[in-house]
């Protein structure tokens, strides 16, 4: 049931994806400060394009329905909202730096098994959506999405999961931290990009790092977490290693809960987990929520 062709696929599109930093790395230290955005987007993300005529692909047990979502300047950002009878909460799901959400549909597929409705959105730039990634962008679309599913579909606030992974954790934080939810999931979450940058390209000059435009500053804000949070990480992340999360974890208030993953690594958590895994995300979730939402 947890074995997947997809996973192989994105854990070579993450690989495939970091070619280019070295050349860019050498182009930034020839080309001076205009090269940072440039080095940076080579860093962070590594989107996969999907046609926009792409069918829109069908998920066991539930009705499926292609969003699209207008952002600033006229962006159109493509999401899948995906809903069965009787879900017990609404999970609004922000994914990784790589790929696009046509490469998470088992997972939704999974989460829909679980009992969640599910919205999955691509940011700017990723699969079907328009536009450039940067942070300000991926919050943009993390608020586009949650007004969709309040504004436009009527989810209350009190049984909406804000549930970010990996890169999008930050979105998820970013909205745990200023709007309303039931509860928010943070899984192989990060403190700071330049935390991650200088675990992974400490030998850039300090002056590079120290100068990131991205920030993605989660352990400022995650304090600020207006709802019940668990944090959920593999312990043998070599990619967003499991310190970052527990710091994560220890910076925000009550009510919280760590769930380590024994085994896991950073594309695998929910494989490693198996049955585990979504037992324990549907108990916090009911905790707070509870099944007549």
């Amino acid at each position: 049931m947890f074995a997947s062709t997809r996973f192989t696929g994105l854990a070579a599109k993450i690989a495939y994806g970091t070619a280019g930093v070295a050349a860019a790395t050498v182009l930034f230290l020839l080309g001076g400060r205009l090269m940072l955005d440039a080095l940076e987007r080579q860093l962070i993300y590594f989107p996969s394009r999907v046609p926009a005529d792409a069918a829109t692909p069908p998920l066991r047990g539930a009705a499926v329905d292609e969003v699209w979502l207008e952002a600033e300047g006229g962006v159109r950002i493509h999401g899948l909202h995906a809903r069965r009878r009787d879900a017990f909460a609404d999970l609004l799901f922000f994914h990784g730096n790589a790929g696009s959400l046509y490469d998470r549909l088992d997972n939704v597929e999974l989460l829909l098994e679980s009992g969640f409705n599910v919205f999955i959105i691509d940011y700017h730039g990723y699969g079907k959506s328009e536009g450039t990634p940067s942070e300000g962008a991926l919050y943009e679309d993390g608020r586009l999405a949650y007004r969709y599913l309040v504004e436009e579909r009527g989810v209350d606030p009190s049984r909406l999961v804000l549930f970010g992974r990996s890169l999008g954790s930050t979105v998820a934080v970013e909205l745990g931290s200023t709007g309303e939810a039931a509860a928010v999931i943070i899984e192989s979450g990060f403190t700071s990009a330049r935390d991650l940058a200088a675990v992974h390209y400490g030998w850039l000059p300090g002056v590079l790092l120290r100068s990131m435009s991205h920030e993605f500053d989660s352990i400022s804000k995650v304090p600020r977490l207006k709802a019940p949070v668990l944090y959920v990480h593999g312990n043998v992340d070599n990619i967003v290693p499991m310190k970052f999360g527990r710091r994560l974890y220890e910076a925000s208030p009550e009510p919280k809960e760590w769930y380590e993953i024994e085994g896991a690594g950073h594309n695998d958590t929910l494989y490693v987990g198996g049955s585990e895994y979504f037992r324990r995300l549907v108990d916090f979730v009911k905790r707070y929520v509870g099944e007549d939402g």
